[in-house]
């Protein structure tokens, strides 16, 4: 072959991949068109818009993603030796949520009770938790209409008309995981694998759509009773999980050293006695940014009308923003000199500062919701020290603390200018409905932290006695410590032999946090 030949056939190879993009961005625009015409030609067939099922599933897609942003933000925020359990906990939590949320999680949240299905003329009573679609019996059309079920799922039809069942609960799944997901970075480098997951399983299928559903269901007794709202989860998603995480990390204790925390003697003895610095905020800058980007499909996903969808997400990239912004000026006074994972977590901050208002107020206040939630962030990093609750990753000041100030900025910023307020059910007195806000999220949040607690407590005593047999089959018993046995009944006394227990029990052993593994997987 000659020098030219080559070097035309050469130039014709590089072209090719740019032209297969070309083609490839040609036929999808030439596709999105062809269902948008479809769409309006036949809007009702099997009960849901194809443009708006697409849409819904783009954003399931985005917020799925959204745990590779969490696995890459735990792992850069945490210490080297931890990273294979912390990815593990990452890949394998959305694996236990999806299974979790199929059997019972969705059925609980979104189901139709038994007194009420939605149709006209029947009671209407308040509603605690749904009731259908439970243990393989969620119903999912495969050859007829793919729209929803004919019964069981009447009110969620109600709600979100004009899209399909699969494609709602794709996404509502994704939101599920998001939940457990938050859980991992509060309990980081301390808590045992399977105790994550098993708990993990008791959130997304049971406390997490039980507080939904009083917010998210048709006769949810929250919404209905208080007027509480949130639009996409300060408090559903993100005030849940920042209220799981931080009673299991109550519960397990600080890591070895952190605040002087001796595992050996169960105490607080001194400064601390190890580093505690990120491992590679390169990777934490990189899940940073990739939440962000699933932030616009967790907020734009939200929005019912695909009109709401621009105004939404432009929302949302307001409030992340003034949350950086805010984090950097504001942590030399609370915090001192400001660090890049103060402005990772304000950002965060103010993403889910937004969350349960980006369909409610305009710009000027999502730049203020944002702004203070960057504070929050930093008086939650400042309140965690002193508490001495040891949070690597800051899920609990982000989550939590967030979520708590979007929760009540809904009731003052929540604008009748807005273009979903006329479907905004509430007061016209924004000192009385800033009053529900607290309320119905002070009931969530006690609800969560004693069902938080009583799944913990659970898990860890299975795991515990469990380790105890198998201890006692293979002949291989540790040395452990004895609790203190008195003649009389205790109530203080057997209080806290059981948290020492359920602590043993979802907590690795001091050798296995120093080698960063706590056996179940190999770590290189």
């Amino acid at each position: 072959m000659s020098r030219h030949k080559y070097k035309r056939l050469k130039h014709q190879i590089t072209w090719l991949p740019s032209r297969w993009y070309f083609c490839l961005s040609l036929a999808i625009t030439i596709l999105l068109g062809w269902v948008g015409v479809a769409a309006a030609q036949d809007s009702n067939t099997n009960n849901f818009t194809n443009l708006s099922t697409i849409w819904l599933l783009v954003s399931s897609f985005l917020v799925f993603f959204m745990n590779a942003g969490f696995a890459m933000l735990e792992a850069g925020l945490c210490r080297r030796r931890n990273a294979t359990n912390v990815l593990a906990k990452n890949l394998i939590v959305f694996c236990i949520s999806a299974l979790a949320f199929w059997l019972v999680g969705f059925g609980l949240m979104f189901g139709d009770g038994i007194t009420y299905s939605c149709v006209p003329g029947e009671n209407t009573s308040l509603s605690l938790v749904g009731q259908k679609g439970l243990f393989f019996n969620l119903p999912f059309p495969q050859f007829g209409n793919l729209g929803f079920p004919e019964s069981g799922f009447n009110c969620l039809n109600k709600d979100w008309s004009n899209h399909s069942f699969a494609a709602l609960f794709l996404f509502q799944l994704v939101f599920a995981g998001t939940a457990a997901t938050i859980v991992s970075g509060a309990v980081a480098e301390r808590v045992k694998f399977w105790a994550f997951l098993l708990f993990s399983f008791f959130l997304v299928g049971f406390i997490y759509p039980l507080t939904g559903h009083w917010v998210w269901g048709h006769y949810g007794w929250l919404a209905k009773a208080l007027k509480f709202q949130d639009f996409a989860g300060s408090t559903v998603v993100h005030s849940v999980g920042g209220m799981a995480g931080l009673v299991g990390a109550w519960l397990l204790k600080p890591r070895q050293g952190r605040f002087g925390y001796n595992l050996r003697t169960d105490r607080y003895e001194g400064l601390e006695t190890e580093k505690f610095s990120s491992d590679n905020l390169g990777l934490a800058t990189l899940g940073c940014l990739i939440l962000w980007l699933g932030w616009f499909g967790f907020n734009g996903g939200s929005a019912k009308d695909l009109d709401y969808v621009a105004n939404t997400i432009t929302i949302t990239m307001m409030a992340a923003a003034a949350g950086g912004i805010s984090s950097v000026f504001f942590s030399p006074i609370i915090l001192g000199k400001p660090s890049l994972a103060s402005i990772i977590n304000g950002i965060l901050g103010g993403l889910v500062g937004i969350t349960a208002s980006a369909a409610f107020v305009d710009i000027r206040s999502a730049f203020i919701i944002g702004s203070i939630s960057g504070i929050f962030v930093l008086l939650g990093e400042y309140f965690l020290q002193v508490w001495k609750i040891d949070d690597p990753v800051g899920s609990v000041p982000v989550h939590l603390f967030c979520g708590f100030w979007g929760t009540i900025a809904l009731g003052i910023f929540s604008s009748n200018s807005s273009l979903l307020y006329s479907e905004l059910d509430v007061y016209d007195d924004p000192l009385l409905q800033v009053l529900c806000q607290f309320l119905g999220w002070l009931i969530i949040i006690i609800v969560t932290a004693l069902l938080s607690l009583v799944g913990w407590l659970l898990v860890s005593l299975i795991l515990y006695y469990a380790s105890q047999i198998n201890e006692r089959i293979s002949g291989k018993q540790r040395h452990r410590k004895q609790f203190r046995e008195t003649q009389y009944f205790q109530l203080g006394e057997f209080i806290l032999t059981i948290f020492e227990i359920s602590r043993r029990g979802i907590r690795v052993s001091l050798e296995e946090e120093i080698s960063g593994s706590d056996g179940v997987f190999y770590n290189p």
